[in-house]
């Protein structure tokens, strides 16, 4: 595969880590959570995802370190760079109409 191919793969596995994350209201901030996603070049998360634990959290935890993998190689493969910022990790989430928020 092309590296624009790959790339386009990687986006694909991101867009359904993100259709399984919002497909649930926020309502109950007690029943949100986050974990890292991604893989930059130089190591560490890209971000943050907040989901709700009312979804197969097993399926969506596979599918994030699924696409954490897939970056890893990917960087790799084709001579990637970024930045070496690290995102701020989220102390929790917060429900504001119908929508995750992170707290800081």
């Amino acid at each position: 595969m092309t590296q624009e191919q790959e790339a386009q793969n990687l986006n694909q596995l991101f867009s359904e880590i993100e259709n399984l994350a919002t497909s649930e209201n926020c309502n109950d901030s007690i029943e949100w959570t986050f974990t890292s996603y991604g893989s930059k070049a130089c190591g560490g998360p890209i971000g943050f995802i907040a989901y709700s634990t009312n979804i197969d959290t097993d399926l969506f935890l596979e599918k994030i370190e699924e696409h954490r993998t897939e970056q890893q190689e990917f960087n790799e493969k084709w001579g990637i760079i970024s930045d070496c910022s690290v995102p701020s990790q989220p102390s929790g989430v917060v429900c504001e109409n119908g929508s995750p928020l992170f707290e800081y």
